[in-house]
């Protein structure tokens, strides 16, 4: 069996993502768990003729020399998927992360118009966060995406790697990718500000430097993108400060409390009325009482005060699970176990 044919399974099975190690069953994640395809099994030669397809000769070198490599390719007649490849008990093995062969829009991932209106501020940051395979990477493309439609910009993404080619459409979008475009997040931020951007897209919040230039391109004037993987907009805030030494922390907040737009955290969750996962999201826009909580080192006051103004373009999680309880669109125990305070969210959904 060759590698399409294993993506071809698993595209019909709706799987987010495919495991091949040589010798064993190949496991698909479907609705966040593995399943095993007794069916599909693959041998050393068969990783050989997988790669081929995967990489181009100068990567299938770095692989080599480094023992892995992350890679996202357009397989011609099929998707675009993302892959890594490692070696492990001295052969290679293939985690891929199956992509959509188009750019969902806004609407078709449900995201809430608080989220959607972020894409119409001029300049500061933006964070989208959540646990790994949780979608953030579609989110953020979606949003860049209506940008490019409906807007004449210059936008600049700094991705590890790739994951979906954003058409040019009114703006003119340059994809950077870190290994074959640029070494790091860091320098080609920096790098960024001298290439006249209106929209910059980090991938990731990595490091303290990247943090740092993120936040000089917003105060630059120029509307950032970024995620971390992280469950709660607090949670968030915590790690972008924390990652600094004390002495230091106070100018961070201020800096955040200046720079920052919003917070999204977003969680895929089972949905009762469907065999897949839906996302549900934590939303925190930031006004001049955020402001002041996140100056004054009152971070942990943050989700009273979004729980007090869940109709002004905030919700918690909590908050989100809640009201998606009570349109029956998942069930109380799935309610109780996403929840952050899973003791409050059996009363809550116990007076329902």
């Amino acid at each position: 069996m060759n590698i399409r044919e294993i993506l071809e399974k698993a595209y019909q099975k709706k799987a987010s993502d495919i495991h091949i190690i040589p010798g064993c069953p190949v496991m698909f994640r479907i609705n966040g768990q593995m399943c095993a395809q007794e069916e599909i099994c693959t041998e050393k030669t068969d990783i050989g003729h997988f790669l081929q397809e995967l990489l181009t000769k100068e990567q299938f070198v770095t692989l080599e020399q480094e023992g892995e490599i992350d890679t996202a390719v357009t397989l011609p007649e099929f998707s675009r998927v993302r892959a890594n490849i490692y070696r492990q008990q001295g052969i290679y093995a293939i985690a891929v992360r199956m992509l959509s062969a188009t750019i969902p829009t806004p609407e078709e991932l449900e995201l809430p118009k608080a989220v959607t209106d972020l894409t119409k501020e001029n300049k500061g940051l933006v964070l989208i966060t959540g646990e790994a395979g949780n979608g953030k990477t579609t989110t953020i493309v979606s949003l860049l995406h209506k940008i490019a439609e409906t807007e004449t910009k210059n936008i600049i993404t700094i991705e590890n790697p790739i994951e979906y080619v954003i058409p040019h459409e009114k703006s003119m979008i340059s994809q950077r990718e870190i290994g074959s475009d640029t070494t790091s997040y860091a320098k080609a931020v920096k790098a960024a500000l001298r290439q006249d951007p209106d929209v910059i897209f980090i991938g990731e919040l990595s490091d303290a430097d990247t943090i740092l230039e993120a936040i000089a391109a917003a105060e630059a004037g120029h509307l950032v993108f970024s995620s971390l993987h992280t469950n709660r907009a607090e949670d968030t805030l915590h790690r972008l400060i924390d990652i600094f030494p004390e002495h230091r922390r106070q100018q961070i907040r201020v800096q955040l409390a200046d720079v920052l737009k919003g917070i999204v955290a977003q969680c895929l969750v089972p949905y009762q009325q469907a065999e897949e996962r839906k996302a549900l999201f934590e939303i925190m826009s930031v006004d001049k009482e955020i402001q002041t909580l996140l100056r004054e080192d009152r971070i942990s006051q943050i989700p009273s005060a979004m729980e007090s103004k869940k109709n002004v373009r905030m919700q918690t999680l909590d908050d989100a699970l809640l009201e998606a309880y009570m349109k029956c669109q998942i069930s109380a125990e799935t309610a109780v176990s996403y929840a952050f305070d899973s003791e409050r969210m059996k009363e809550r959904t116990k007076i329902y």
